[in-house]
Formats: C-alpha cells, sequence, structure tokens
C-alpha cells in the first residue's frame, strides 16, 4: 500500500489546483478562503494527502444511515434512481410521491424544484459541502435539489439521498422532473433487514463478505453479478477493479483488519485483507468478510464473478 503514496500525489495535486474554482454558496456573502502560505514539498505531500481525504470522506457527515426506501427521477425520457437516508425529511418526500415538478438550475450545479410541503429537518443533519449525485434539501427556500456537481453552501444544507444508478443523466435534466416511488418487492425488504451480501467462488470454497450500509457499498452492490481480475497487492491484500467507481459520500474511512472489503478512491480499486493494515488516507470500509475469510490469501491470480 506504500507505494500508493507517490501515485497518489499526482492527480491530488490536480485537485488542489481546481479546487479554488468551485461553486460559490447560496450565501453570496460568504467569505472567501484566504490564500494560504507557501509550502515545502515535504509539507505540500502531506497535506495533499489529508486534503484528499477530507474533501471525499464527508468530514461534516452526520453519520446518517440508508433506509429501505428509493425513488426515481426522471426527466425527458432520463432516469435516475435515489436511495433514501433514514431521516425524517426524506421519509416526508417519499410520502408525497408521486410528483411531477418544475425543475430550476441554481448555480451550474444543482437543479432545485418545490415539493407541495416542507420537510422536517435537525440541525445535526446539516452539511456544507455537497457531492456530485446528492438529493438533498435547502430548508430556507424549501427547495429539493439534485446535485450534478460538486457543491458548497455557506448555509447548511440537508441530504435526503445518494444516486446509486442514473449519475450520468443528472445534468442533461431540464424542464420538468417526475418523482416515483420504487416500491420494494418482499426480496428487496428480505435483503434490507438481513444485510446485503456479496460472494465469490474460488475453486470449491465459497467467499462471501456483507457489505456496509455506505453509499460505497450500495454502488458496489449495485453493480453485481461481474466478472473482474483479482490480482495480489503487497502482502496483504487481494485488489480487483469494479466495472464503475464508487461513490464515497457518507462511506466511513476503514481502520482494516484481517477479512475487511474496503475501496481504496485514488485507484478506484476494491481491496479485500487478509492480514491487518489499519487506516489509510482515502481508504474506505465497505464491509466484512462472514464465511470462507481463510480462503483469501490463497485467492489465485485470475478472472473471477462476484454475485449476490
Amino acid at each position: 500500500m506504500l507505494k500508493k503514496i507517490v501515485l497518489f500525489l499526482l492527480p491530488a495535486i490536480t485537485l488542489l489546483s481546481v479546487s479554488g474554482c468551485g461553486n460559490t454558496d447560496r450565501n453570496i456573502h460568504s467569505e472567501k478562503t484566504e490564500k494560504q502560505p507557501e509550502q515545502s514539498a515535504e509539507n505540500m505531500a502531506e497535506s495533499l494527502e489529508t486534503d484528499y481525504a477530507d474533501n471525499h470522506s464527508n468530514h461534516e457527515s452526520p453519520g446518517l444511515n440508508l433506509s429501505g426506501l428509493s425513488i426515481k427521477i426522471s426527466s425527458d425520457e432520463k432516469e435516475a434512481v435515489f436511495q433514501l437516508y433514514d431521516t425524517k425529511a426524506a421519509e416526508k418526500l417519499y410520502e408525497q410521491l408521486p410528483l411531477v415538478l418544475d425543475t430550476e438550475n441554481f448555480r451550474n450545479a444543482q437543479w432545485m424544484f418545490y415539493p407541495p410541503e416542507s420537510l422536517p429537518v435537525t440541525a445535526d443533519e446539516a452539511y456544507h459541502d455537497g457531492i456530485k449525485g446528492e438529493l438533498s434539501y435547502y430548508e430556507p427556500w424549501g427547495d429539493v435539489f439534485i446535485l450534478y456537481e460538486d457543491f458548497y453552501a455557506g448555509d447548511e444544507m440537508h441530504r435526503l439521498g445518494i444516486c446509486t444508478s442514473g449519475t450520468e443523466y443528472l445534468e442533461s435534466f431540464d424542464g420538468t422532473v417526475t418523482l416515483e416511488k420504487l416500491e420494494s418487492s418482499a426480496e428487496d425488504q428480505e435483503e434490507h433487514r438481513m444485510g446485503k451480501q456479496m460472494r465469490i467462488m474460488v475453486d470449491e470454497h465459497e467467499i462471501v463478505f456483507e457489505l456496509n450500509d455506505s453509499a460505497a457499498a450500495e454502488s458496489l452492490y449495485g453493480q453485481l453479478p461481474f466478472q473482474v481480475e483479482i490480482s495480489d497487492y503487497s502482502d496483504d491484500e487481494k485488489i480487483f477493479y469494479p466495472p464503475e467507481g464508487l461513490e464515497t459520500s457518507n462511506t466511513p474511512l476503514a481502520d482494516a483488519k484481517t477479512g475487511t472489503l474496503a475501496y481504496f478512491a485514488p485507484w478506484g480499486d476494491v481491496v479485500m485483507f487478509y492480514k491487518e493494515f489499519g487506516s489509510y488516507n482515502g481508504l474506505y470500509e465497505l464491509g466484512q468478510v462472514i464465511s470462507g475469510g481463510e480462503y483469501i490469501e490463497s485467492i489465485p491470480k485470475g478472472t473471477y464473478i462476484f454475485e449476490k
């Protein structure tokens, strides 16, 4: 994992260089960030790693849990699915569906629309750093909005849900949007109660991971089944690259132990640990092995199928 530090710095430097060009907030009178003093190369490297983790670990996240409720939002034959958080505000929005609402663009970063009834929010759910793909609520104006770009707001916003499919269509939404409930099947309800599991067969051995209730784990689970190549990295992990990158908002940073399943965002690889590792900037926890963990270390390099 130590080698990842070197390759990590280049994208992080790019990220830092463009961060000053981000969206301004809703509060026109918000203060701009002061210019920071120059740093040595060594200090810059350390700060870049910290900046990347801070910007992508949702450090302001109130630790919301995802619920079993999902909604579909469509516009001009394009649609996206959002899983809602387990909050009263998200539940209240869900109760009002279906809805057909006009949209307004705000700061070239979000589509906003107004539900018929206001949503109940609490101060401890508020946040400022918005991530592309989030569905949120701005209480002072009473609007629900979809972020199709990362967005910082000086005033408080409240998360309602996260996009689990169709993120690539969000920017092209325009005019009106239709919001509909996605009714859970008996299988979906049982899955939510028992937890989401991902399994792989290695020779005659089955390895099963139980995924946590995070946006990244949900994103991984939604891509199953898939076929990928598993390879070795260092002396404590097996890695593979899922078909699509994972959304890391509201996803905890990992403190990897034997059997931890994690996602290394800078590289986009999923990691199966077979030894104690600990924490690392940009490493997010997806779940834990619950069966067959003793076989992870002996997985030969090759192509395998992951399924539910």
